[in-house]
C-alpha cells in the first residue's frame, strides 16, 4: 500500500523517546519535591514538639502563684520561636514554611485543664491518673500546599495554609508557694498551735515568725 507524507508523518516514532524522558523527568522531580517536603515537615515537627515541651516544663516548675507558672511558659514558647535560627521557619512576619500558633496554657487548679479535648486516663478504680495539664499550639505546615505537574495539588483548598495538627506537651506542674501555703502549711501550722499553747510562743500572734521550708511546705 503507498502512504502518503501525512502517513508517513504519523507512522514516524523518531523522538518518541525524548518525550517519555522529559515527561518522567518532571514526574520525578515533583515526587522528589513530595518527599523532601515531607521528610522536612516531619523533622521541623519533632522542633515544634521541642518547644511544646519546653514551655510545659517551664510551666510546671514551682513558683509564687499560678500566673506567674503561665508567664514563664509563655516566656520561653516566645524565646524558642524567636530565636535567630528557627524565626525565619517559624516566625516569619512574610509568611515562612511553618507556622506556630499561640500557645495554650493550662494547670489545672484554678485554671482550665484540656480534659474536654482528650480521653481522661481512668484506673480500675474509677479515679483520673492523668490531668491533661499543659502546653499545646498549633502546626501549621505551609511547605506541604503545593502544586505538583502531572499530580496537582497536595490539598483540596490551595492555598488555605498547608496541613496544621496540635502539638502538646503534658507535664504535671509542681504546687505553687501560694498553694501549699493555703492548704498545707498553714492548716498544718495551726493544728501544730492546737496541740499546746507553749508552741504559741514562737511569735507575738502565733504566726509572725513562722518560716516555710524551702520545699514550700510541701
Amino acid at each position: 500500500m503507498r502512504t502518503t507524507g501525512f502517513s508517513k508523518t504519523v507512522l514516524n516514532s523518531r523522538g518518541m523517546i525524548s518525550a517519555e524522558f522529559l515527561f518522567s523527568l518532571v514526574l520525578c522531580a515533583g515526587l522528589c519535591i513530595v518527599l523532601f517536603s515531607l521528610n522536612f515537615t516531619l523533622s521541623m515537627a519533632e522542633v515544634a514538639q521541642y518547644i511544646a515541651y519546653s514551655a510545659a516544663r517551664a510551666h510546671a516548675a514551682g513558683h509564687v502563684d499560678q500566673d506567674k507558672q503561665i508567664e514563664l511558659g509563655r516566656i520561653k514558647f516566645d524565646q524558642l520561636k524567636n530565636n535567630s535560627i528557627l524565626k525565619p521557619l517559624f516566625n516569619n512576619p512574610d509568611g515562612g514554611w511553618f507556622q506556630l500558633g499561640n500557645i495554650e496554657i493550662k494547670g489545672g487548679g484554678t485554671q482550665d485543664t484540656f480534659e474536654g479535648d482528650y480521653p481522661s486516663i481512668v484506673d480500675a478504680s474509677g479515679i483520673k491518673r492523668a490531668p491533661h495539664v499543659g502546653a499545646r499550639f498549633k502546626f501549621t505546615a505551609r511547605l506541604l500546599d503545593l502544586k505538583i505537574p502531572f499530580l496537582g495539588n497536595t490539598t483540596d483548598d490551595s492555598g488555605n495554609g498547608g496541613f496544621s495538627a496540635n502539638i502538646t506537651a503534658f507535664l504535671i506542674r509542681e504546687p505553687t508557694q501560694s498553694e501549699c501555703w493555703d492548704l498545707q502549711v498553714k492548716p498544718r501550722y495551726s493544728a501544730i498551735l492546737d496541740l499546746d499553747s507553749r508552741y504559741k510562743l514562737l511569735g507575738a500572734a502565733g504566726e509572725n515568725k513562722y518560716v516555710p521550708m524551702e520545699d514550700n511546705g510541701c
